[in-house]
């Protein structure tokens, strides 16, 4: 492992309304509120060592459909699909390939996943 470069420190994601973002992330996927920015158009939202950054814009070049860079860890990912389901969150099938893992996707539509090993 590098001594200089340790560990992810954040994953920025864009979002149109920075409050109902903050709220869903904590709300529904359980992350913890961190720090914000002076005029509030970026927020952190918490998951152990890596924390999303929030960052309010409406530059559509922001929210190209495209697949997820990063994924949630989960020890089921059965369970996470039918929570965020209950949730009413816009899921895709559970795939299987050498791991479990599915897309799943915010309020913005950015693209999540889950995946389980």
């Amino acid at each position: 492992m590098s001594k200089m470069f340790q560990r992810i420190d954040t994953v920025f994601v864009p979002t149109r309304d920075i409050e109902k973002a903050f709220a869903w992330y904590q709300d529904v996927l359980g992350g913890l509120p961190g720090w914000k920015s002076e005029k509030g158009e970026y927020q952190c939202v918490k998951f152990g060592d890596t924390s999303i950054t929030l960052f309010l814009t409406d530059d559509p070049l922001y929210f190209q459909p495209r697949r997820s860079a990063f994924n949630f860890y989960v020890p089921h990912a059965g369970e996470a699909y039918d929570y965020l389901l209950s949730r009413g969150v816009k899921v895709e099938e559970v795939k299987e390939y050498g791991a479990k893992y599915f897309a799943f996707y915010d309020l913005d539509g950015n693209c999540l996943e889950v995946c389980e090993y």
